[in-house]
């Protein structure tokens, strides 16, 4: 499990993408309050750290990291001279803190720094990584399909991307523009409807992908 913290939707769906692809479970927190609390719990065997997130108190971050139960942290940070203890709050310093990658990046370069901090070069990490899941629902992206109640069913790649966007997000709806970057799809917004529809038809799980007014879609997890 990778915690992600990232404030910026379309960056944060086209990481879980990546992720996900890469056979890595996700839980993606897109507030101060949700990296902290995450930070704090212990949640992925590695937490990338978006530090540019708005309200986000260094200090707090530090905290957080100086707790028990540390493990390595990928630190994404604004363009600028090399960190030196960020923003004076010692945060590269602090618990099991020992990267970070400089805003703007290319997805599979954060990829390959999370492999390592893993310890899983290559090929292990995505035949030992573990599968993004919900409850009835799982997406394997070493084999690219999704599993339903036992059930492998077969993806194409933007049906895969737009699903390990929503199981990234867990339960919060993501736009159709979002899930369009997710999938890195030139084609219209609309183009997400005929997606949805097809994955819908595809899981073959009612309501399990809902329809949310005004914001796009989301999947149904339970509490």
């Amino acid at each position: 499990m990778v915690l992600l913290a990232e404030h910026d939707a379309a960056v944060a769906a086209m990481l879980v993408r990546y992720l996900c692809r890469d056979g890595l479970a996700v839980r993606l927190a897109v507030s101060p309050e949700q990296a902290l609390a995450g930070l704090a719990d212990g949640v992925g065997a590695v937490a990338v750290l978006d530090l540019t997130m708005p309200g986000l108190d260094p200090r707090r971050v530090r905290q957080a990291l100086s707790g028990p139960g540390g493990r390595p942290v990928l630190l994404l940070v604004a363009p600028g001279p090399r960190p030196r203890g960020l923003n004076g709050a010692g945060v590269l310093r602090a618990g099991g803190a020992r990267r970070w990658l400089t805003r703007p990046f290319a997805p599979r370069q954060l990829v390959a720094i999370v492999r390592e901090l893993l310890e899983v070069p290559g090929r292990a990490a995505r035949l030992a990584g573990s599968p993004a899941a919900v409850d009835g629902l799982m997406l394997d992206g070493s084999r690219r399909v999704a599993v339903v109640a036992g059930r492998d069913v077969a993806l194409t790649s933007t049906e895969f991307a737009i699903l390990a966007a929503l199981l990234g997000v867990r339960g919060r709806p993501c736009s159709r523009r979002q899930l369009l970057a997710a999938s890195a799809s030139r084609a219209g917004e609309r183009s997400v409807d005929v997606h949805i529809a097809e994955l819908r038809a595809k899981l073959g799980v009612h309501g399990l992908i809902r329809t949310v007014r005004g914001a796009g879609f989301a999947l149904t997890v339970p509490d």
